[in-house]
């Protein structure tokens, strides 16, 4: 019974650190839409040279995703405090997922995510930053239950591992992207 009660507290506060991670890549999708509107609403000319230095800035850190130059990822290597998350069962649930969730406070590796930020505020379009955030945030918010099957301390150790070895195919993955991205940016407004 004992350990029917735990999984099932475990998974209770995990969905709650999904829910509120995936809120707050949504709030995140929003707010850099949002400023782009705001923005093509005072210059509605900077849509095309923001894109074109977008493109160039995708091709360059596609470029680095591939392991071809070395670019530092735009971000913070800040780390949620450990006291932050020891207390209340839920509320630290909240705070980590939506610390995490926010995606600009915290270390992310991949350098796809400032640009689809980059790129949620060259579109300016609300409904699509809150589609891209929600995205991100629940596709982040998958890992954690990754380790649902996990009961002792090495198997965390080992599911861990394992993520590590596929870090350089998701690398050359987001690079593959981030040329797709580049291309399209760079070679769109030549097409129209």
């Amino acid at each position: 019974m004992e350990g029917t009660q735990t999984r099932r507290r475990w998974l209770q506060r995990a969905t709650v650190y999904a829910l509120s991670m995936t809120l707050a890549g949504a709030i995140t999708g929003l707010a850099f839409s949002a400023a782009g509107r705001a923005v093509d609403e005072v210059w509605p000319d900077a849509h095309l040279p923001f894109a074109f230095a977008l493109g160039a800035i995708a091709l360059a850190y596609a470029l680095h995703e591939l392991e071809l130059i070395r670019l530092p990822v735009p971000g913070r290597d800040w780390q949620v405090p450990a006291g932050w998350v020891r207390h209340n069962f839920y509320r630290s649930a909240v705070i980590f997922g939506s610390t995490v969730g926010f995606g600009v406070f915290t270390r992310v590796p991949y350098a796809t995510f400032p640009l689809l930020l980059a790129w949620l505020f060259v579109a300016g379009d609300p409904i699509y930053g809150v589609t891209a955030g929600l995205l991100y945030g629940a596709l982040r918010a998958l890992s954690i239950y990754s380790s649902a099957g996990s009961s002792a301390p090495e198997d965390l150790v080992g599911l861990n591992q394992q993520l590590m070895r596929l870090t350089p195919l998701q690398h050359q993955l987001a690079g593959l992207a981030l040329a797709a991205f580049a291309a399209y940016l760079l070679l769109a407004p030549a097409l129209s």
